[in-house]
C-alpha cells in the first residue's frame, strides 16, 4: 500500500450559485491514486472488479449473438469486426478479474475503449437496432460515474450523445420510421445515457470528499488516527502473509513549541506540512503514514529485512533541508518485527503493542537530547 496524499489545505470556497458549483465540480482534480488504493485494499474492490468483468463478458456474448439475429452484422467484414471485439472483450474481462484495480491510465483507457467498442459494434447493425443499442452507453456511463474525473464524464456523455443522435438522424433520412416514434425513442435513449451519470457523479464526488475528510488530517492531508486504524490492519495482515519484516515508527519534532513561540503559528504549520511531505517522499512506497498529534507522526512499514533499517535511520537525513527557513530536528522511535518474530502470532493485537513500544522508544530518544533514532526488536 502506498501513502495517498490528499491535501485538504487546498479547500475550495463555498460556491455562490448552482452554476459556480457545477463549474467547480467540472474542474476539480480527481484523485485516481486514492481511488485505486482504496479499491485494492477494501474487500469491495474485488467484487467491483468482478462486476466489471461480468458486464464486459455479457456485452461480448450479446455482440456474438447479434451475428445470428435479424438486423445483425452482415458481410464478412462486419462479422470479423464483431468477433474481434468479442475476443478483445473477453481478454479485458480476464484482466479485470485477475489483476489489481488499475490506476488512472487503466480506467481512462477502459472507458475510451468501451465507448469506441460499443460504437463500432453498433455500426455493424441495422440502424433500428443501432439506435436502441445505444442504451449500452448507460453501462459505460455507470463505470465513468464511479472511476474517472468529471471532465472524462462530460467527454463520454458528449461522445455517446453524438453517436445516438447520428444513428437517429441516419434513421430519419432513411425514411422508413415514423418521425414521432423516432423522436421518442431517441429521447428515451438520451435520457438514459445522460441524466444519471451527471447527477450520480456530483453526488458521489461530494460523498467521497466527505468520506476522505473523515479519515484525513486537514492540515497535512495525511491519515488521522481513524484513517490509520483501518489502513494499518490491512498492511499488517499482508506483511505477515508475505513473510516480510515490519516496523512501526513514531516521529516527533524536537522543541516544536519554540518554533511556534519564535516564528509564529503559521510558520509552525508550514514546518508540520514540510515534515509530512518529506516523510511521504521517504517511505511512500512501503507503508502508511499518519499524523497522530500536533507535531507527531506514525508510520507503519513493511519491506525486506535488509531495507528496513536503512529506511528508519534515513528519516532524519530525509527531513533535513539546507535551505529551510526554520531548521528542525526530530526524535525517532521504532519497533521492528522480523519475519520470525513470535509477536506476529503470540499477541492478539500486534499493531497496538508495536505502536506502544515505538512511542516509548521515541520518548527515550527525546529524553537523550533528541535528534536521534532509537529502535527495539520485538
Amino acid at each position: 500500500m502506498s501513502i495517498s496524499r490528499n491535501p485538504l489545505r487546498r479547500r475550495r470556497h463555498a460556491p455562490d450559485s448552482a452554476w459556480s458549483a457545477a463549474a467547480g465540480w467540472l474542474v476539480q482534480p480527481h484523485d485516481y491514486e486514492w481511488m485505486t488504493e482504496f479499491q485494492n485494499t477494501h474487500p469491495s474492490g474485488k467484487v467491483i472488479r468482478l462486476i466489471v468483468a461480468m458486464s464486459t463478458i455479457n456485452i461480448a456474448i450479446m455482440s456474438f449473438m447479434s451475428i445470428f439475429a435479424v438486423g445483425g452484422p452482415t458481410g464478412p467484414g462486419a462479422t470479423w469486426l464483431t468477433l474481434t471485439l468479442c475476443t478483445t472483450n473477453l481478454i479485458i474481462a480476464a484482466l479485470w478479474a485477475l489483476r489489481p484495480f488499475p490506476g488512472r491510465l487503466g480506467v481512462v483507457s477502459f472507458a475510451v475503449y468501451s465507448d469506441v467498442g460499443v460504437t463500432a459494434a453498433l455500426s455493424m447493425l441495422d440502424l433500428r437496432n443501432s439506435l436502441l443499442g445505444c442504451v449500452l452507453f448507460a453501462v459505460v456511463g455507470a463505470f465513468v460515474t464511479f472511476f474517472v474525473s468529471p471532465r472524462w464524464v462530460m467527454m463520454h456523455l458528449a461522445f455517446a450523445s453524438t453517436v445516438t443522435l447520428t444513428f437517429g438522424a441516419l434513421l430519419y433520412f432513411r425514411g422508413d420510421v415514423d418521425t414521432i416514434t423516432l423522436i421518442v425513442q431517441t429521447n428515451v435513449v438520451l435520457l438514459g445515457i445522460v441524466s444519471i451519470p451527471v447527477t450520480s457523479h456530483i453526488f458521489l464526488t461530494t460523498l467521497s470528499d466527505d468520506a476522505r475528510s473523515s479519515v484525513l488530517d486537514p492540515l497535512t492531508g495525511l491519515l488521522n488516527r481513524r484513517g490509520l486504524d483501518a489502513a494499518l490492519d490491512d498492511l499488517w495482515a499482508r506483511g505477515r502473509l508475505d513473510g516480510q519484516c515490519a516496523t512501526v515508527v513514531v516521529v516527533d519534532i524536537d522543541n516544536f513549541k519554540s518554533v511556534n513561540d519564535v516564528y509564529g503559528h503559521d510558520e509552525g504549520d508550514a514546518v508540520i506540512c514540510r515534515v509530512a511531505d518529506r516523510l511521504v517522499a521517504h517511505i511512500s512506497q512501503y507503508g502508511v503514514l499518519g499524523r497522530t498529534g500536533g507535531e507527531e507522526y506514525l508510520a507503519a512499514i513493511v519491506t525486506s529485512r535488509l531495507h528496513i533499517d536503512a529506511l528508519i535511520h534515513g528519516i532524519r537525513r530525509a527531513l533535513h533541508g539546507d535551505n529551510d527557513t526554520v531548521p528542525v530536528t526530530v526524535s525517532v522511535g521504532a519497533a521492528i518485527l522480523y519475519a520470525e518474530s513470535n509477536l506476529w502470532y503470540s499477541s492478539a493485537d500486534t499493531m497496538q503493542t508495536a505502536s506502544r513500544i515505538a512511542d516509548s522508544m521515541m520518548y527515550k530518544a527525546k529524553s537523550a537530547g533528541g535528534n536521534r533514532v532509537v529502535t527495539k526488536l520485538i
